[in-house]
């Protein structure tokens, strides 16, 4: 390995062999890697049959793999996309009913320094939206640089509805993109808007149909590869300055407070709440009609 490359104070990446970056992308198991000749790195959660919701392992893994993306300098822009029907469902109730006093500190910490590491990849970062993207999940969208969503996606931070506060970067984002008043609006109540309307409001960069959403964010992803790199990646780092700033003013704030939430009867109860209505929905669809 060899030392660091700096680029006009933009772009800090790490030199390191083919057989290096192969076994830094093999040790993911919550998400699958596919790099072309031309830079453009997609990256699928690969949760599929739990509609990509975040469980340990996953969030674990998404703590390190955008710093890991920063350092390859092969890769010239990114995609995030689901496997099956969803982008990503948020948190996963089960592996959020049995998180612990400990466990619990442990993601709060990962959570944090995925924001951050989102915000600092230097690459350009496109969100394929390909279905349902719900808390963190559509957290990560909207930290993203680009965001095309299904016209017809539910888009939410349901936090609240089980008793949390929307504290991972929810409530940094939606009020720069579509002004306080929606943001409380969704925020305060957990209620979902659809890919279309918020497509409307300037909430991501643009919605069309399911199938054309993962061929239209490649082909962004190809224009930003073949674009001049020093200055787009300039340009991001002047722009994110921005949600920096934010972050510095809400992201502390509203892990505290989520911390304080998490540990609530209103959450214990919700949460509860949540879990028996999905395992009713669950053995309804088991029935046979």
């Amino acid at each position: 390995m060899s030392g660091p490359d700096v680029v006009a104070g933009l772009v800090v990446a790490v030199a390191m062999t083919s057989k290096e970056l192969l076994a830094m992308y093999e040790r993911y198991q919550t998400m699958g890697f596919e790099l072309s000749g031309s830079g453009v790195l997609t990256v699928t959660f690969l949760r599929a049959d739990k509609l990509n919701a975040i469980d340990a392992e996953f969030h674990r893994e998404l703590s390190t793999v955008f710093a890991d993306i920063g350092m390859d300098r092969r890769v010239r822009a990114v995609v995030l996309t689901g496997a099956g029907r969803a982008f990503c469902a948020g948190g996963d109730l089960e592996w959020i009913a049995g998180e612990t006093p400990v466990t619990r500190e442990t993601t709060f910490f990962e959570a944090k320094k995925i924001v951050d590491d989102l915000l600092n990849v230097p690459q350009p970062v496109i969100a394929a939206v390909n279905g349902a993207a719900a808390g963190y999940g559509f957290t990560m969208a909207l930290m993203s640089d680009f965001s095309i969503v299904a016209e017809d996606a539910r888009l939410s931070d349901p936090h609240v509805v089980i008793g949390l506060v929307a504290g991972d970067g929810g409530a940094m984002m939606w009020p720069i993109l579509v002004g306080m008043a929606r943001a409380k609006r969704h925020l305060l109540t957990g209620d979902p808007v659809v890919g279309s309307v918020a497509a409307e409001w300037g909430l991501v960069t643009e919605a069309c149909p399911a199938g054309e959403v993962l061929p239209r964010a490649l082909a962004l992803a190809e224009r930003m590869a073949a674009s001049p790199q020093v200055a787009v990646q300039g340009t991001k780092k002047a722009l994110n300055a921005i949600l920096h700033m934010l972050s510095s003013l809400t992201l502390d704030l509203g892990f505290q407070a989520e911390r304080l939430s998490a540990v609530s009867e209103d959450h214990q109860r919700l949460l509860a709440e949540a879990r028996e209505a999905r395992a009713r929905r669950r053995a309804s669809a088991a029935v046979p009609q």
